[in-house]
């Protein structure tokens, strides 16, 4: 009986692992037009999943993190765990990342059927309602 609960908690997170691959290969396909995940797939920058799948990990942790000094405002004079500092590193390299994404679509020779390009389109006719930082925000929102 034990052996089956245990079976059947590694089938459950394996199954769980490979369903939260697809859902980001596909959300990021209709962002960008790219696979991140699998072994099998075809993806094109190993160098830029790493950085995704890093990312994404690093979101996931400091997501569910608390913040002592959100709670009692004189705990933020004690630096636990350098939160603040995480939180800022890691939105640097998603704004890197993503500013990276937008730049490749915006250079390329010819537009896909992404989300990226369909706003840099709106943003040659409207420039001052979407820019970079707009699109960055739709990106984060929608993965």
């Amino acid at each position: 009986m034990i052996t089956l609960h245990i079976f059947l908690t590694v089938l459950s997170s394996i199954i769980y692992a490979r369903f939260s691959e697809m859902t980001f290969n596909i959300i990021m396909r209709m962002v960008s037009g790219k696979r991140y995940y699998g072994e099998d797939c075809d993806v094109s920058d190993v160098e830029e999943a790493r950085q995704f799948r890093e990312i994404i990990k690093e979101l996931g942790t400091l997501g569910g993190a608390n913040n002592p000094g959100d709670f009692l405002a004189f705990l933020r004079w004690f630096n636990f765990d350098d939160l603040e500092k995480k939180l800022k590193r890691i939105g640097k390299r998603s704004d890197a990342f993503l500013q990276g994404l937008i730049d490749e679509h915006r250079n390329g020779k010819e537009r896909g059927n992404t989300m990226i390009d369909h706003i840099l389109t709106q943003q040659e006719s409207q420039p001052e309602y979407y820019t970079d930082e707009i699109i960055k925000g739709l990106a984060l929102v929608t993965s």
